[in-house]
């Protein structure tokens, strides 16, 4: 059976409803790092939020064959062994410990899980095998090298919560992981790492790092918090993931449009110019030209989303007009205000989403 059917199959063990609305935004912040991860690898991916696990990662978005499986959470103190096998009481009996629920998801794709991943900003304090070294010394710990004692300790809690009759095959698959991302200064971290990313990219870019942050954060919660009924992978795909493709089309309004909008304007000014469009006017406009190409990107701001569609519609008749402002952005601007007297945004503003709507950027 093929991982696509599998998923179609096997549902999640238990409901994320509530449980994603009350995460921490620690996780959706470990998410866009680890897109960035992802993306700089240059290889295809998928990443799911909190369906099976806190975050899957697929090999790829449309055919994939393996899944690695990441645990997602913060404490004030070390981690211990104790803590991680801890259960809970539940209406039913014990809930799974943390390590009994990353078992689960390899039982469930037992032919298809390459890693068992616990992140965390904290540490863990356990024994290993080499005695001279110190687990709190360690940012990544492979099950295989703590301590001959402690590994027999999960191997029987494991049979016990999962009623299993042999040893479970899990040790080589699965790590304690320290995160870089800092609790208390994760988003200032995030947007760091961003701009590094962007600057990598197109080192000539201008970018207004927070609205990159504010866009993918709000993509990344969008599909975390979705709580309707998966179906198949393809609707996880859509509905829970971001996909290499996806990510890239993100990314895009970001790169390189501003060099483009710049070039564009360029010209815009030279044609303005020869119209003989006031020097005063012509400044506000650029001004408002600054503005809007960061903020057209914001696509949570529905308002503004709602005029750019009115506006593509309303400059539609004129764009075969001969002189750009008095036969294209004029009556497009007096169409508008026909029917939105009162506005948000200055005559200016307008006029450069006109502009833009226009040149299609």
């Amino acid at each position: 059976m093929d991982l696509k059917q599998k998923i179609a199959e096997q549902r999640p063990r238990e409901s994320s409803g509530s449980r994603s609305s009350n995460r921490f935004d620690y996780q959706k912040d470990w998410a866009i790092l680890k897109l960035l991860e992802l993306h700089k690898s240059g290889k295809d991916y998928l990443l799911v939020m909190d369906y099976y696990d806190d975050i899957i990662i697929f090999d790829s978005e449309t055919s994939p064959e393996n899944m690695e499986f990441f645990q997602i959470k913060t404490s004030d103190a070390n981690w211990t062994l104790r803590r991680l096998l801890s259960r809970k009481k539940g209406e039913k009996g014990p809930l799974p410990s943390i390590i009994g629920k990353m078992y689960g998801c390899k039982l469930q794709f037992p032919n298809h899980t390459l890693s068992l991943n616990f992140v965390s900003n904290a540490y863990l304090s356990i024994d290993l095998k080499e005695k001279k070294t110190k687990s709190l010394s360690k940012r990544e710990i492979p099950f295989t090298e703590i301590c001959d004692k402690k590994i027999t300790e999960v191997i029987n809690q494991l049979k016990e919560e999962h009623s299993l009759t042999e040893d479970p095959d899990f040790m080589e698959i699965t790590f304690f992981r320290v995160s870089d991302l800092i609790l208390n200064e994760r988003e200032t971290f995030v947007k760091g790492k961003l701009s590094d990313f962007l600057e990598e990219l197109n080192p000539k870019g201008t970018f207004k790092i927070s609205l990159v942050y504010n866009t993918l954060f709000d993509e990344v919660k969008r599909k975390n918090n979705y709580e309707g009924n998966i179906y198949d992978f393809d609707e996880l795909s859509k509905r829970k993931g971001i996909s290499r493709s996806q990510f890239t089309s993100i990314i895009k309004n970001f790169i390189g449009a501003d060099n483009k909008v710049e070039k564009v304007w360029s010209l815009t000014e030279n044609r303005l110019n020869t119209e003989g469009m006031p020097i005063v006017e012509l400044i506000e406009l650029k001004e408002a030209w600054d503005t809007y190409k960061f903020e057209k990107m914001d696509l949570t701001n529905n308002y503004l989303q709602d005029i750019r569609k009115t506006i593509k519609n309303l400059v539609e008749p004129y764009r075969e007009n001969k002189l750009l402002y008095n036969e294209i952005i004029l009556p497009t601007y007096q169409d508008f205000i026909a029917t939105h007297k009162v506005d948000l945004y200055s005559e200016q503003y307008i006029k450069a989403i006109i502009l833009m709507e226009l040149y299609g950027i």
